[in-house]
């Protein structure tokens, strides 16, 4: 058998329910054991982890305790030959020298012993040293002048002689005259690489199971299986690294009691020497000392692993027996797939899920079919009235066409079969105009109402078209459902809607704006609350009828279109140019006061009475009287503007025509008049 087929036989056996249901058994059979024996362990192994640092920590507090036993020892032993010393004798080198060989105490338990004078001499070293060498060596050390200070014994931090290049201890014990007063000091070495009574609580058989350590109170290392290690900090032994940063982190606290503690893979306890600012440290690895647990944690497994497959091929023939009808179901349910299956045979005989369960399909297959049947009916009356449909109609689901009439795809220039999949925005002029109509559509939906508005629509050919979009969801709040739209080309309505409302703000013979467009500009203005001056100049024409009576209508005509132009090109695209009568003129200018409005006024005034109309051989010519009104408070509607402008042009006629005048609060002012 091939690779390839032996694939494709574990893939199909892995899809099976019956062997998905087996192995969803056997991992809950499997890690239930697992589960249950791992938490029974791991409280044992917590217990058994405290039980066996409180026997190590039992363990250390007693050889701290025997240690300082030691300590004490050797200071007493220093106390009785300090005292057996001959005060008179304290500066005969020779008789103290005596006096040390001749204590066989001090020559058991150290391995030097010497005396010092308050003057900083030391007399009879014992281990043969020179007497200055001795004294210099031991000037620098402070606890001589501790003990001399205060009269009590003392021990010194662990330092290196200078001539054996070994660590030495020191113990010192005042000694004092029959009046009480601390006269010497009586001291005694220990060399901490001779083995005594130091290295023999720090020794062991097995340094790798467990390690025992001595410091000072400062961390240094005073013995050590490992006699490399001494007088290094104890925060560099990869055993005790991580105990000796949380001790230095506590203040390295000098408690008798002691603590012991998990320091990452070592079990750790320590506790202080009484007596002496000393610190006893042990070690053991974690896995050795528990190494049981682990043995028992692979057990479990093996255990639940052997439990999971029992269990499992048990389930497993039981799962077959049961579900044997499911397979006949199966069977005769890939017969709903076929369009002309009708109910019948082959339905397992089975009871409680699958016998329902087969009810079920056989109730589902009536439905479908009748289903089937009513939307065949109504998919063929939704054809035939897309294809007769006077506009365009469209479904689209997520934002792609699902559906088109061939009339929809003609308004654009597609194929029905091409434009079905592509996306709706293909149709839009822009992504700008896609995306803010698309918020427009989603607040209309949402509210329950559906969308019609005119959009700019571009074909295949690139060319645009106005459109009359209409909108609304296939099923309202179910927006996975799709829409429908129906779009009709509305282009030539619009540009005549556009005609016409152009035709209806202006005049057709100068293109200015015309009265009614004029008079509600005015309007909108005084009802609004502005900051800003606006003026407005009311203009008639000086002797045009004239020029209609000589001329003709059509060169009066002209002369008004010639006007307009003079008029438009003196202000600004913002200002407003309109006729409002035969011959009559106004001009609204937005923020601008009467000053300036009447210098803008007597430009337009010289600009019409320097223009010539050439016709027939003749040269016509026509003024302008422009009244100027500022609209202020003190006009406050249309009424009051219209009689201040009449006011201003009739004294602007009755002053001799051609001239400017400016309509105040007051009365009327003549600003110029422009000679015709």
């Amino acid at each position: 058998m091939s690779t390839g087929r032996l694939g494709v036989l574990v893939w199909d056996a892995l899809r099976s329910l019956k062997v998905r249901l087996t192995l969803i058994g056997v991992a809950l059979i499997a890690a239930s054991v697992a589960l249950t024996v791992m938490l029974v362990l791991n409280d044992v192994g917590r217990r058994t982890e405290q039980v066996t640092l409180d026997a190590s920590l039992d363990e250390v507090r007693r050889s701290a305790r025997l240690l300082s036993s030691r300590v004490v020892s050797r200071q007493l032993v220093l106390g009785s030959a300090a005292r057996g010393l001959p005060p008179g004798q304290l500066g005969d080198a020779a008789a103290m020298k005596a006096h040390l060989d001749s204590n066989a105490g001090l020559s058991s338990l150290f391995d030097r012993s010497f005396v010092a004078l308050p003057d900083g001499r030391v007399f009879a070293w014992r281990d043969g040293v020179a007497q200055q060498d001795a004294s210099r060596l031991l000037a620098a050390q402070g606890f001589l002048q501790r003990a001399l200070q205060d009269g009590r014994p003392t021990i010194s931090e662990a330092v290196v002689d200078p001539e054996s290049a070994e660590p030495v201890l020191y113990f010192a014990q005042p000694v004092r005259d029959g009046h009480g007063k601390v006269v010497a000091v009586l001291g005694g070495g220990l060399r901490l690489l001779q083995r005594g009574a130091l290295v023999e609580f720090t020794d062991g058989s097995d340094h790798d199971l467990v390690a025992s350590v001595l410091t000072d109170a400062n961390g240094r290392i005073l013995a050590h299986p490992d006699r490399n290690w001494l007088l290094r900090s104890v925060a560099e032994e990869p055993r005790l690294a991580e105990a000796a940063r949380r001790w230095n982190e506590q203040g390295q606290p000098l408690e008798p009691q002691g603590q012991a503690r998990r320091a990452g893979e070592h079990l750790v306890a320590l506790a202080a020497v009484p007596d002496a600012d000393w610190v006893l440290w042990r070690s053991a690895r974690a896995d050795q000392m528990l190494g049981g647990l682990q043995a028992g944690r692979q057990s479990a497994l093996l255990l639940g692993a052997a439990v999971a497959v029992v269990g499992g091929s048990l389930l497993l023939l039981a799962i077959i027996v049961m579900l044997a009808p499911l397979r006949q179901l199966e069977r005769r349910a890939r017969r709903l797939l076929d369009e002309d299956s009708q109910d019948g045979a082959g339905w397992p005989s089975a009871g409680g899920e699958l016998g329902r369960l087969s009810a079920v399909f056989r109730e589902a297959m009536h439905s479908r079919a009748e289903a089937a049947s009513g939307e065949r009916e109504l998919l063929g009356k939704m054809q035939a009235l897309m294809a007769r449909s006077p506009v365009g109609i469209a479904f689209t689901r997520e934002g792609h066409f699902d559906l088109v009439s061939d009339k929809f795809a003609r308004l654009f220039g597609y194929d029905a079969m091409v434009l079905r999949g592509e996306p709706a925005r293909l149709l839009y002029a822009s992504e700008a105009n896609y995306e803010e109509l698309g918020a427009r559509l989603r607040q209309a939906f949402g509210g329950g109402q559906p969308h019609e508005e005119e959009v700019e629509f571009v074909r295949r050919d690139g060319s645009r078209f106005w459109g009359k979009l209409q909108g609304a969801p296939v099923r309202w709040g179910d927006a996975a459902a799709g829409a429908i739209w129906i779009v009709e080309d509305v282009s030539a309505a619009r540009r005549e809607r556009q005609a016409l409302s152009w035709t209806s703000t202006h005049d057709a013979l100068t293109e200015l704006a015309n009265r009614r467009e004029f008079e509600r500009r005015i309007v909108e203005v005084l009802g609004n609350r502005r900051r800003e001056p606006v003026s407005a100049l009311f203009i008639d024409l000086d002797h045009f009828k004239a020029v209609n009576d000589t001329a003709g209508h059509a060169a009066g005509d002209r002369m008004l279109q010639q006007v307009a132009k003079l008029l438009s090109v003196k202000v600004r695209g913002s200002d407003l140019v309109a006729r409002i009568g035969g011959d009559e003129f106004a001009v609204l200018l937005g923020s601008c006061d009467r000053h300036h409005a009447a210098a803008i006024a007597t430009k337009m005034c010289a600009a019409v009475a320097g223009y010539r109309l050439r016709h027939d051989g003749h040269e016509l010519q026509v003024g302008a009287s422009i009244g100027v009104v500022e609209l202020d408070p003190s006009l406050p509607d249309m009424a009051s503007v219209l009689a201040a402008a009449d006011a201003a042009c009739y004294e602007a006629k009755r002053a001799g025509r051609n001239g400017v005048v400016v309509h105040g609060q007051a009365s009327l002012r003549l600003v110029k008049s422009v000679d015709s």
